[in-house]
């Protein structure tokens, strides 16, 4: 009787445990779904204001230089024929707020425009703090003339892309931005910390180096004969794709996983070099 008693006990105190473990599963996940509708509400209760603003800049022939300054953005640049400049600009603010005090946020931005000594310049700001590029953004296009032999580019978050060939020179001084340029001919001078960048098609001319600290480079372009070009990343890939029959020189630091042009000692001068990543060189 007192082995009986002491099963009973045993079973009983069992029980006891297993509807204990049993409520505590039934917490934790009352607790997971709580938790994870608390973040899609927030989420949800997120609303979005936007403001258009369109217009045209009337240019002289003397003006062949534009400088572009934009904080969080996704700017897309355009050529015609056209003398003057066209913008599209769309600034958005993301929040939990009301229409009110969004539309007060949207107060924020500002678009200034000047032309002085030649040179046209465009700046788009947010005079506020941008907590997330997602929720303060401008969605610029720009339209510029053919005549524009040179842009400087000066951009802190975002996405920055030349959709249409261009010919002329590009300095452009990037932060958290990935760059894709469809075609040019020119000198590109591209700095950036944090983005990957991008050439498809084009020929650079000589002094053109990309240097980026974290991202991956892509370069297919031709290149000019008795010319420098130096293609950098600290940590990253660099894939480089010149004609076959180019005549060049290559100076490779890092890892490489592919060149087409070894052995070669031409009068095109190009360094390539990453401290973290692979380099390729291809030929087409």
């Amino acid at each position: 009787m007192e082995e009986y008693g002491i099963i009973l006990a045993n079973i009983k105190f069992a029980g006891e445990n297993n509807m204990r473990l049993y409520f505590a599963y039934v917490l934790l996940i009352l607790t997971i779904l709580i938790t994870g509708c608390g973040q899609q509400s927030d989420e949800l209760h997120k609303q979005s204001v936007f403001q258009y603003k369109n217009s045209t800049l009337e240019l002289t022939k003397k003006v062949k230089t534009l400088s572009i300054k934009v904080d969080s953005a996704n700017l897309q640049i355009y050529c015609w024929d056209n003398p003057e400049i066209k913008y599209e600009i769309k600034h958005t603010v993301r929040d939990k707020k009301s229409d009110e005090q969004l539309e007060k946020l949207l107060e924020k931005f500002s678009i200034e425009t000047n032309v002085k000594d030649n040179v046209c310049t465009i700046i788009v700001n947010y005079n506020g703090k941008i907590k997330n590029t997602q929720d303060i953004l401008s969605q610029i296009k720009l339209t510029i003339p053919r005549r524009i032999k040179s842009m400087i580019i000066t951009q802190e978050q975002g996405i920055f892309t030349v959709e249409d060939k261009y010919e002329g020179n590009i300095n452009a001084e990037l932060n958290s931005v990935n760059s894709e340029i469809k075609s040019m001919c020119g000198v590109l001078v591209l700095k950036c910390k944090n983005g990957n960048a991008r050439l498809n098609s084009g020929e650079l001319s000589n002094g053109s180096e990309v240097n980026v600290e974290t991202g991956n480079i892509y370069i297919k372009a031709q290149c000019k004969d008795m010319s420098k070009y130096l293609f950098k990343t600290d940590t990253g890939n660099v894939d480089l794709t010149f004609p076959v029959a180019s005549n060049i020189k290559l100076d490779l630091f890092g890892t490489i996983t592919n060149n087409q042009f070894t052995g070669m000692d031409g009068s095109i001068d190009i360094i390539a070099s990453t401290n973290i990543g692979k380099i390729s060189v291809d030929g087409y």
